[in-house]
């Protein structure tokens, strides 16, 4: 019998937690920049801290931000970089 409902009923599940890989990167990022920002534009403004991303064949740095949540009771759950294998995966930040 052929299984063919549970590779998309995985990726469903994945996606559904935000474990969504964006790219891959062939070598792990820099640590993290210290980041100094500015008072909160306004109330409920949530700091999104910074991260590196991988264009054109290396590492860039993202400054972080201040941002609304989406919704009442929305957390965000940060950018971050995982070992798969011989590469480096690259999670993006999401609002849960």
């Amino acid at each position: 019998m052929r299984r063919t409902w549970l590779l998309p009923f995985a990726f469903a599940v994945l996606s559904a937690y935000g474990a969504k890989v964006t790219y891959y990167a062939p070598v792990p990022p820099p640590p993290l920049q210290v980041e100094a920002y500015a008072p909160t534009p306004g109330p409920g403004n949530v700091w999104i801290a910074g991260y590196w991303g991988y264009e054109g064949g290396r590492h860039m740095w993202h400054a972080g931000h201040w941002e609304k949540p989406p919704r009442p009771n929305a957390h965000y759950v940060p950018a971050r970089w995982g070992k798969k294998g011989n590469q480096y995966a690259f999670y993006e930040g999401h609002w849960k």
